[in-house]
């Protein structure tokens, strides 16, 4: 994935990444008697190495951190970028690589034929999951002071989502992506949901394409526009989200973007996705109100 295609080709490895098998677990941390020397191979890693590890550690990240400029392309100025080919990686003489989806097996044992430590992050259907990933992936980096740090940020937007739904029912909501792929339960994007207060209206578990004439059934008092950031998403004009039900339904509904960078990957920056999403919910909740009070105004002086 590369160029102006990158975030949208996320939004559909988000989608499809729970069909792909699993991932080998990680190797426990090697024993170094020199400093280390990280390269990150694609857009996942990246984030996850640039959240985790010192700034002097990452020697290398991949083309794809442009692609993120809310953080992993501030935080990789000036560093080289690298491709998963394994003649530039080894020009770089790392002691360990860090790769999500980018290069494979045979590029992982030519890597520890030659003594360099790899750690394949896992693809996270949950929020437990990114917890999980975070900390074995700060150990495998020697900063797990830095995991749990991020961990941490997670559970304070968990806390302040909680305190913001606690009374009330799920607000109906249509998660959207350029890639007319929404989303149920059983997957990260439905769980990041669930716990901002939110219930897909796609009741099924998984991913499915964009019923869109369903929706004018049951509208949406939420959409939540994802990967917008794509420059991708703004040349394609026939996809389900420009549809004309959409457009009437994001007239009466509270609209949420999520960029990319939030919710692409495993890792800390869904902290971002949560608090925003219960904010969300919180403007939809506020706007419902308003909208029964003018109800019950109107009637007054019809009744009067």
């Amino acid at each position: 994935m590369r160029g102006v295609g990158t975030m949208t080709a996320l939004a559909v490895l988000t989608a499809l990444a729970a069909c792909a098998p699993p991932p080998a677990p990680w190797s426990a941390p090697v024993a170094r008697a020199q400093p280390q020397r990280l390269v990150s191979l694609d857009y996942c890693a990246d984030q996850m190495v640039l959240a985790l590890a010192p700034a002097q550690a990452v020697i290398a990240v991949s083309p794809q951190a442009d692609a993120d400029p809310l953080f992993s392309a501030r935080r990789a100025q000036g560093k080289p970028r690298v491709r998963a080919d394994i003649e530039q990686i080894l020009a770089l003489r790392p002691t360990m690589v860090v790769r999500s989806y980018a290069g494979g097996p045979r590029l992982d044992a030519a890597l520890r034929r030659v003594g360099i430590h790899v750690v394949t992050l896992p693809y996270a259907e949950s929020i437990s999951d990114i917890r999980a990933a975070i900390t074995a992936t700060g150990r495998a980096l020697d900063a797990p002071a830095a995991a749990r740090a991020d961990v941490a940020r997670i559970d304070a937007a968990l806390a302040r989502a909680a305190r913001m739904s606690h009374r009330g029912d799920p607000i109906h909501t249509l998660y959207l992506t350029p890639g007319n792929v929404t989303s149920g339960p059983a997957t990260l994007i439905g769980d990041i949901m669930r716990h901002a207060g939110l219930s897909s209206v796609e009741p099924r578990s998984g991913w499915h394409r964009l019923n869109v004439e369903a929706l004018a059934a049951t509208p949406p008092a939420i959409v939540i526009r994802a990967f917008e950031d794509s420059p991708q998403h703004q040349q394609d004009r026939w996809a389900a989200s420009q549809h004309d039900v959409i457009a009437r339904l994001s007239q009466s509904a509270t609209i949420v973007s999520l960029p990319g960078s939030f919710i692409a990957c495993g890792n800390g920056r869904i902290a971002h996705a949560i608090d925003r999403l219960a904010a969300a919910r919180a403007q939809a909740i506020a706007s419902q109100r308003r909208q029964q009070s003018a109800t019950m105004r109107a009637l007054g002086r019809v009744t009067s």
